[in-house]
């Protein structure tokens, strides 16, 4: 149950900041030649937002036209995906993208690392 909590709670977190970053980008002000970074870091931030959960679905035996249907995902992204989560260490949190109030108070190298207790 926890899990699925937070699965949704992943899930509604992606749509609120891939929403935000679709809105900031969109103002006039940027330079002709800068969306294709802007664009290639926030398609980058929102895999490392959906690709526990695309790895998730795999390890329940999900194929991959029901992983692109529940995770809004192309095929080729699946295979990055797992290719992905694989060269994270355990417990690995991605920072915030660029930009958001997050971003400012977050420390350099992404969530700290858990303590032992």
């Amino acid at each position: 149950m926890k899990r699925k909590i937070g699965l949704a709670l992943a899930s509604g977190l992606a749509l609120l900041v891939a929403g935000c970053a679709s809105q900031s980008s969109s103002g006039g002000n940027a330079a002709p030649g800068s969306a294709a970074p802007t664009e290639t870091t926030a398609r980058n931030f929102n895999l490392a937002v959906k690709c526990p959960g695309v790895h998730y679905l795999k390890t329940k035996g999900w194929s991959n036209q029901q992983i692109m249907q529940q995770e809004s995902v192309e095929e080729q992204d699946i295979p990055a995906c797992e290719q992905w989560v694989q060269a994270q260490p355990k417990g690995y949190v991605p920072p915030p993208p660029p930009g958001t109030p997050m971003a400012a108070k977050a420390p350099a190298g992404g969530a700290p690392a858990p303590t032992q207790q």
